[in-house]
């Protein structure tokens, strides 16, 4: 087997919660702002930290106001929004079948990780995960993944990375990790990833087709 510890991103890449960010960063927009941004212009935010993203949208905004109508928002409409992708159990399965290590290298909230893991019933088919209270950099510089690394006792030549953008793709790379930028969450402007200098080394349409990739 070529790949023995398998990482994933959590938002856009094991579970959709493309749709309850976005409508949350909506209500945050209008509420602060007075109106509501395009959607390509919220998902160009994925994956970054919800601080770095207040910060640079709400400048003149209480970073600790803003962040707190963000999460409230999202938790008490996040029922029914939410879903794992097709496939995304099934590959896990497969992969704990295969003797694989799984990990989550997510810079979502430990408690709202947790939250999410359990509710679809997920938890018991991870091993590791580091979580943004986890490190003080984060994606894309390599401390979420060199931490998981650390974890596992593993060498990035053993692993590989599966996230939906660019700053998954750029944690990956700067941790000398192989990386799979998945094609079953949104639309990834691949000009602006490569301007960063961030390539994936293999684009996936379905999850199954990580199989052969790490066999």
């Amino acid at each position: 087997m070529k790949k023995k510890y398998i990482i994933f991103d959590f938002d856009g890449t094991l579970l959709n919660t493309n749709d309850v960010i976005v409508a949350s960063w909506e209500a945050t927009f209008e509420n602060f702002l007075g109106y509501m941004p395009v959607r390509k212009k919220i998902e160009a935010t994925f994956g970054e930290t919800l601080k770095n993203t207040i910060k640079r949208c709400f400048p003149n905004e209480s970073y600790e106001d803003v962040r707190d109508y963000y999460r409230k928002y999202q938790d008490e409409h996040c029922d029914g929004m939410v879903y794992v992708y097709d496939g995304i159990r099934e590959l896990l399965e497969e992969l704990r079948e295969m003797g694989c290590k799984i990990g989550v290298a997510t810079s979502r909230t430990t408690r709202s990780y947790w939250k999410y893991m359990e509710d679809f019933n997920l938890l018991h088919l991870v091993d590791e995960v580091v979580t943004m209270d986890d490190v003080k950099k984060h994606k894309p510089h390599p401390d979420t993944i060199l931490k998981l690394l650390e974890k596992f006792g593993a060498t990035p030549e053993e692993s590989i990375m599966l996230g939906d953008t660019k700053y998954d793709i750029g944690c990956a790379m700067n941790a000398g990790v192989d990386s799979v930028l998945v094609g079953w969450s949104h639309y990834v402007d691949m000009e602006d990833m490569a301007a960063d200098g961030f390539v994936p080394t293999y684009q996936l349409a379905r999850p199954a087709d990580l199989l052969p990739i790490i066999k």
